[in-house]
């Protein structure tokens, strides 16, 4: 075999290991990708189940029910407030309606975790209406969730006026 052959036989050679390579690292980062999905989905799972509880705890007219949810120094931020307030005595003073004749109606838009699933975002709309139909609130929203202790408590609850 001539040294050119050879030559061209090794390049040859070593670009097919080049290539091989290059798909076991694209499938390496695909299987990640398939990973981080399911970890997604498993967080957004876990936050539409806990939206839904607190759901349940709304038509019982239960506050207490619902404050379980809130992390101990959450952030609240209502429309027309003066400010932040903090702390789960401060959030209830803006949850008088779950005391109310309403029927609720949550949807919930968009669930988006952090990459470590530490925090996740959950945005939402929640109409409140009176037993003959009229609306009490219509309100766009947010909740921050923070993972506390291996369980995900609300740390921000944001809504205003639709």
């Amino acid at each position: 075999m001539s040294p050119v052959t050879a030559c061209l036989l090794a390049l040859l050679t070593v670009g097919f290991l080049v290539v091989k390579q290059d798909a076991l690292v694209l499938e390496e980062v695909e299987a990640d990708a398939l990973v981080v999905q399911e970890a997604e989905r498993g967080v957004s799972e876990t936050i539409t189940q806990l939206t839904q509880e607190m759901e349940a705890c709304a038509d019982n007219e239960d506050m207490d029910c619902i404050l379980a949810y809130f992390a101990d120094d959450v952030r609240t931020m209502r429309e027309g407030a003066a400010g932040v307030d903090i702390g789960k005595a401060e959030t209830r003073k803006h949850m008088k309606w779950i005391e109310q004749d309403l029927d609720i109606t949550k949807d919930v838009l968009e669930i988006t975790p952090s990459t470590d699933e530490s925090i996740v975002v959950e945005q939402l709309i929640m109409t409140m209406k009176f037993p003959n139909g009229t609306y009490a609130h219509n309100w766009k929203g947010l909740f921050v969730w923070k993972k506390v202790n291996n369980d995900y408590k609300i740390y921000i609850d944001i809504f205003n006026d639709n």
